[in-house]
């Protein structure tokens, strides 16, 4: 009896062997072997009979190397903008001043190279020079296609001249709050061209006020929307790239708040803005905005005696008040007339008159746009189509 029981306890011992072995055998043959932490290597059966799918070998990326593939993407595509202005000097007469900031190669076409950088970057310039962040730090002459103060952003373009490498452009409204961001650009000039720092969104819309020079000459706050985060940027890191970990420009550098007791508030032009106006400046040399052909008051700047004339709603307090309407203007159309108090434009309340051209600003040439109106007390709506002259 006990060499009965050996004898099965040997055949069992054996049979759990054999199967553990064919079991490892197909592990072997099915699966794929990972060979270190950024690598693996795929093991293929020999047979090519066998019934399924290989597993696909899959490569183990850490954040850095994302970082750094990020940036090789794109370096190239950023480029130093070397501006140039004239002015009066008093006893030293007239002089040149040059100023240094970035750029973003975005397109090659039709033979031409196009850069997109700030606004203040080539205010008033009087010759644009672009340095390539390249071996041969190659330079070339470029010309000022169109600007628009309200965004910052400004379109240049080399004649006959085809870069090497275009950024693409990702949507800023799919980052997501922590995302991480990579600002590259030149702070301090040339001597640091191509620099890098990281960081992480901060914050989606934000509105930061700026004074503005508006194409009648006068200085008025604008506002401006903006993409926050606490990447470091630096005077000559304007109109550099802000990009994400696909290597994708996300936003443009614009500026920050350099106050001794703020840190790392650092602010960019989202792509939703940027390209519209990239392409109004490309076709027209201007942004093609709608003007409504109206003169207006900020409600709550209008005095009593007026609110109860035009018999105006105790509990509207927000919105702007119409002085004039200029004949055949946009507003004409709309049947706008003076005493009309305007609140919403589509879904948008309007606070004041900045509210109101910001909103107003948004729409292009075709669009349809509605107005809310409080005429002697009642609301009603106003619906045309935006048309804007390119002349």
């Amino acid at each position: 009896m006990k060499t009965l029981r050996t004898t099965l306890g040997i055949v069992i011992i054996s049979i759990l062997t054999t199967v553990a072995t064919m079991f490892a055998l197909l592990f072997w043959l099915d699966l794929e072997i990972v060979a270190g932490r950024d690598a693996s290597v795929p093991v293929m059966a020999e047979t090519e009979s066998l019934d399924y799918q290989p597993v696909q070998a899959v490569t183990i990326m850490n954040h850095e190397e994302a970082q750094m593939d990020a940036i090789d993407k794109v370096a190239e595509a950023i480029v130093g903008v070397v501006s140039t202005t004239s002015g009066q000097g008093g006893f030293f007469g007239n002089f040149q001043q040059t100023g240094t900031g970035s750029g973003i190669v975005y397109a090659v076409r039709d033979g031409h190279t196009y850069i997109v950088t700030n606004e203040h970057v080539v205010d008033q310039a009087i010759n644009i020079e672009i340095v390539f962040n390249n071996e041969e730090q190659t330079r070339m002459l470029a010309t000022l296609v169109g600007s628009d103060v309200y965004t910052d952003v400004a379109v240049l373009r080399i004649e006959n001249f085809e870069a090497d490498v275009v950024a693409r452009f990702g949507r800023t409204e799919d980052l997501r709050l922590g995302q991480t961001v990579i600002a590259i650009g030149n702070p301090l000039g040339l001597e640091f061209a191509g620099s890098t720092t990281m960081g992480v969104v901060s914050g989606h819309d934000r509105s930061v006020s700026i004074p503005i020079l508006s194409t009648s000459g006068q200085t008025q706050n604008w506002s401006m929307t903006v993409l926050q985060t606490d990447t470091a940027i630096n005077q000559g890191n304007s109109g550099g790239a802000l990009i994400n970990l696909a290597g994708e420009v996300v936003g443009i550098n614009s500026m920050k708040i350099a106050q001794t007791a703020v840190e790392g508030m650092s602010f960019s032009i989202p792509t939703y803005i940027a390209l519209p106006v990239i392409e109004d400046l490309e076709n027209y040399g201007q942004v093609t905005r709608p003007l409504l052909g109206v003169s207006l008051v900020n409600l709550n700047m209008l005095p009593g005696s007026i609110k109860e004339e035009i018999n105006l709603p105790s509990g509207v307090i927000a919105g702007v008040f119409v002085n004039e309407v200029v004949p055949n203007s946009m507003a004409y159309t709309l049947g706008i007339v003076p005493g009309d108090v305007l609140t919403h434009i589509g879904d948008v309340e309007v606070s004041d008159s900045l509210a109101f051209r910001q909103a107003l600003f948004t729409y292009r040439d075709g669009d349809e746009i509605t107005i809310t109106i409080i005429r002697d007390g009642t609301s009603l709506d106003a619906t045309t189509r935006v048309t804007v002259s390119n002349e």
